[in-house]
């Protein structure tokens, strides 16, 4: 109850904060403008090469800036962005181990896969009567749930708890004390991620950000008339444009708040005098 209670009164905070939203929306429209256009540039000249390359950098600039923007607006609900700025860096960091872990886990998966191949249907001589329907092919379920768990939930999960527990004051703030204190501070972040309180206010928000624009987007919807479908299209867009910024921005600000307030003594103090410690 506590932790739907939560999430909530960050939806109410979230929809009421509208300086932040806009600025968040912002972020998160340049994000996807440069990403489709990254998609869509042809390189044909040495023109379109740079915009290319200069994407490469800008597209992981602008998705870890907009993370670390909802993180470090929570506690007092202010920018500031020269700590933003520089836990975006951290954040990019801490990213890279976990994007090799995804790499050698769905390595792992299709190697282990390859030994339960899926069985060949019969051909069979044709007749005016469908087919049967096949079997379930248990293996190929098993393996696809794993890749939701692994990819879809837990690393993910893991992923926020680390740019979590690392935001905040200066990037040689992370390596302060030594190696013990910096596997400390993964190790408690982990075992917040995967806390009942933290995987239900991800579940949720998986509904939010994911399943819902996903529906909009995808489910067919027959209309007549062209004015009409164009009509219900750019809807549709601007709906999952809406449901993804809003249940993205509520369910990391939501893991931030609960993390902050179940974090242990010793973990970094994420307090507006610290922040504007940092900032000055």
């Amino acid at each position: 109850m506590r932790t739907i209670k939560l999430f909530f009164s960050t939806i109410k905070t979230t929809l009421t904060s509208i300086g932040s939203l806009a600025i968040f929306a912002l972020i998160y429209f340049l994000l996807l403008a440069t990403f489709f256009k990254f998609i869509w540039t042809r390189e044909a000249t040495v023109w379109q090469v740079t915009i290319t390359y200069s994407f490469m950098v800008l597209i992981p600039a602008e998705f870890f800036i907009f993370q670390a923007a909802i993180i470090d607006r929570v506690p007092d609900g202010k920018f500031r962005w020269r700590v933003i700025l520089i836990d975006a860096a951290k954040f990019f960091i801490i990213t890279i181990p976990v994007l090799l872990i995804a790499l050698l886990i769905n390595y792992l998966l299709n190697k282990w896969q390859l030994r339960y191949p899926p069985p060949v249907a019969p051909s069979l001589p044709i007749a005016s009567a469908p087919p049967p329907p096949q079997p379930i092919h248990w293996p190929s379920l098993v393996f696809a749930t794993l890749r939701f768990l692994l990819l879809g939930i837990a690393l993910p999960l893991a992923t926020i708890h680390f740019w979590i527990a690392f935001a905040g004051g200066e990037v040689r703030a992370m390596f302060a004390g030594g190696a013990a204190p910096f596997f400390k501070r993964f190790g408690a972040a982990l075992a917040r991620a995967f806390a009942s309180e933290s995987v239900l206010i991800y579940a949720v928000g998986l509904l939010v950000f994911f399943m819902i624009p996903y529906g909009i987007l995808f489910i067919p919807f027959t209309v007549k008339g062209n004015k009409t479908d164009f009509v219900v299209f750019i809807f549709r867009l601007v709906a999952t444009f809406v449901f993804s910024l809003i249940g993205w921005v509520v369910t990391i600000s939501a893991l931030t708040r609960n993390s902050l307030d179940t974090a242990p003594d010793g973990s970094p103090d994420r307090s507006p005098a610290v922040a504007m410690e940092a900032a000055a």
